[in-house]
């Protein structure tokens, strides 16, 4: 673990710092040093993390920052600057950025320069409020989209790039715990504004849902349980009831919440033979290079497999879906998935005590491209809000012939 001190300086300075603000610059001079030292993606963002710590070490000192929430808020608009979704501390407030995407229910994209949705979290609070795949968003609580966007880009605004734009454009969709998300959208030639109530979907009961569907198809939805050791045996039981099927149905269309591969290798090994490779690891990795996965179980699971897959499908159910496609084992049906980038390692910082999680390393295909700039190779819209499961259709479809 890397820690980072306050210089012999940092009480001579305009502002009288009390023991809290120096906590507060304790950790967030802790928190630049850490991103420079172990975040993998930070070339890119250089600049920009040299302009925030910069800001941020005044404000540290600050009254706002003497203060717990203020010392956290900090820290959180710190981590905005690198604009990336697999970024996150292991703390909350009542108004801390919800994360994407397990705190997201819409996922909006650049379209003909138009702030589009490209996606409707089901069972959501887009989902109820009518939201739908297509809409063009105006304004995100009356402010207009593009404005909205530019609140959570606060150094480096000079040169914007896409992908940063478009990570700001869904963070300010997914808004802050207690807050009312109002969105103005124009849908079918006609503008309305909707009230968006809590974005998470009730969650199931079950750690692994499963059903048989008409033509002896085996159906499994694993429930955001990837970081559950149980699940592994949920997922066995279920392959149990469903033993015989003609045809298998994957859906990690709700893994926002990532998980670990003590849980997802386990799953792939019910569909191989022998011992495989499944992934890749960049040179940062201490491990083995390439990760590979045994065959498990009492009996192999034989005949097609389709796996469904969308922007709720985050890190390890990432993996999942990365790793049926490099086993050749399945076809994969859906959309970009989440895109959370690398794989994390934790670094707690010396004032709080609190630990922010960074991708320390890269993750790849098989084949070799990034795990996060990968894409099902069978497009269609997986995350249809109250319309149509398109995805499972489409799986169902290839499935039958």
């Amino acid at each position: 673990m890397h820690r980072a001190n306050a210089g012999p300086d940092a009480g001579n300075t305009q502002h009288s710092a009390t023991g809290e603000s120096v906590g507060a610059l304790q950790d967030v001079e802790a928190l630049c040093d850490l991103v420079r030292d172990h975040y993998v993606y930070l070339a890119p963002r250089e600049p920009v993390w040299d302009a925030t710590c910069e800001s941020a070490q005044e404000a540290a000192l600050e009254e706002a920052a003497a203060e717990p929430a203020g010392h956290l808020a900090l820290l959180e608009t710190m981590l905005d600057q690198l604009w990336d979704n697999h970024v996150s501390l292991d703390t909350n407030s009542a108004t801390s950025p919800r994360l994407v995407p397990s705190g997201s229910d819409y996922w909006l994209d650049f379209k003909d320069g138009k702030a589009r949705v490209t996606a409707v979290r089901p069972g959501s609070g887009a989902a109820e409020a009518g939201l739908k795949v297509g809409d063009r968003v105006l304004a995100l609580n009356g402010v207009p989209v593009l404005s909205a966007a530019l609140d959570r880009i606060r150094h480096g605004r000079g040169e914007v790039s896409r992908a940063r734009l478009v990570w700001a454009l869904n963070a300010q969709a997914a808004g802050y715990r207690g807050q009312i998300r109002g969105v103005t959208v124009e849908s079918a030639g006609t503008e309305k504004e909707l009230i968006l109530t809590d974005p998470a979907p009730l969650q199931a009961d079950e750690l692994v849902s499963y059903k048989r569907l008409p033509g002896n198809i085996g159906y499994l939805r694993i429930e955001d349980s990837l970081g559950d050791e149980a699940t592994v045996a949920a997922f066995d039981a279920a392959l149990e009831e469903l033993k015989g099927a003609r045809g298998w149905i994957i859906d990690l269309r709700n893994t926002p919440s990532g998980g670990n591969t003590d849980v997802a290798e386990p799953i792939l090994g019910r569909f191989i033979r022998g011992v495989r490779p499944y992934q890749k690891a960049g040179p940062r990795w201490e491990g083995e290079a390439v990760r590979r996965v045994a065959s498990r179980g009492p009996w192999r699971v034989r005949g097609r497999v389709a796996v469904l897959a969308g922007r709720w499908t985050g890190s390890m159910g990432e993996g999942l879906a990365v790793g049926f496609d490099g086993l050749r084992r399945a076809r994969i049906f859906g959309s970009p998935m989440a895109g959370l980038a690398g794989g994390v390692e934790s670094f707690e910082l010396p004032a709080s005590g609190w630990s922010v999680h960074l991708p320390s390393y890269n993750l790849y295909h098989i084949k070799g491209m990034e795990r996060h700039t990968w894409r099902p190779a069978h497009a269609v819209i997986a995350d249809n809000g109250d319309g149509p499961d398109l995805a499972l259709k489409a799986a169902r479809d290839w499935l039958a012939r």
